[in-house]
């Protein structure tokens, strides 16, 4: 893969819908990534702590993937986002990424 065709995609997201992410991963045919658990942090949906006054945590998730492949991604976990009655925090960056 060519720098220019490949992203560095850090997703961002309530633990809650970790299942629900990694089946959109595994139906999208992307088996390669570094996922970190149990991660605090604050955004615009409040703080999550894992404590009784800021519960929730986030996962999150760094792929290495080609660049096309990357709205059909965010495109699938906004869906998986929008069909909650309460919308979950989940965030996206995207950065060009060169492997080395």
């Amino acid at each position: 893969m060519s720098s220019e065709a490949t992203r560095l995609v850090i997703a961002i997201f309530d633990q809650g819908v970790e299942a629900d992410v990694m089946e959109a991963l595994d139906a999208l045919g992307l088996k390669h990534f570094t996922k970190f658990s149990n991660v605090a942090g604050r955004g615009e949906t409040g703080p999550r702590e894992g404590t009784p006054i800021w519960p929730g945590l986030n996962t999150v998730l760094l792929l290495v993937m080609p660049a096309e492949q990357v709205q059909p991604l965010v495109d699938r976990l906004h869906a998986i986002r929008d069909s909650f009655p309460i919308t979950p925090g989940m965030k996206f960056i995207v950065l060009p990424a060169e492997m080395v």
